[in-house]
């Protein structure tokens, strides 16, 4: 049918690596589940494959909520909140918690220290270390408030 043939698509879509460093719409939103990994909820080192993540985020009547799928570890986490806000922030900041938390879990190692920092509307960012980029002119890698990359991963691709 063609709902099959649309759903396949997108499902094609949202696998590819070029999606998460893309920023147009359609790209971004599809089927009523953003590509998540560009809002940067998840604090992992953007070349990573725990970094990716897709769900929605939504706010209405007294509510704030998030539902976020990470493929990696096929786990999916949704967290809902009793408040309303103006910037959606609670969901988030918990997200990024509790995420990498079960993130270590998974892989045995200790669980990072995370911090979370509000930007827009949608939300902010989860930081777990991962700052660092790599600069063009001094050909080395740099702490950025841009930055996404772990150092390790900064250092094999700068």
């Amino acid at each position: 049918s063609a709902a099959s043939r649309r759903l396949e698509a997108a499902r094609g879509r949202f696998g590819a690596r070029s999606d998460v460093d893309s920023h147009r719409m359609e790209d971004i939103y599809g089927l009523a589940t953003f590509n998540l990994s560009i809002m940067g909820v998840t604090g992992q080192s953007s070349l990573s494959p725990y970094a990716v993540s897709y769900g929605h985020l939504g706010a209405t009547y007294g509510y704030d909520s998030i539902a976020a799928y990470f493929p990696a570890i096929d786990a999916a986490v949704s967290i809902g909140t009793g408040i309303e806000t103006d910037s959606q922030t609670a969901p988030s900041d918990t997200l990024c918690l509790v995420y990498n938390a079960l993130l270590a879990a998974v892989r045995g190692t200790a669980e990072p220290r995370c911090s979370f920092s509000k930007e827009s509307y949608f939300g902010g960012r989860c930081d777990c270390g991962n700052t660092y980029a790599c600069h063009k002119l001094l050909r080395k890698c740099v702490k950025s408030e841009l930055g996404s990359l772990s150092k390790e991963d900064c250092s094999r691709t700068c």
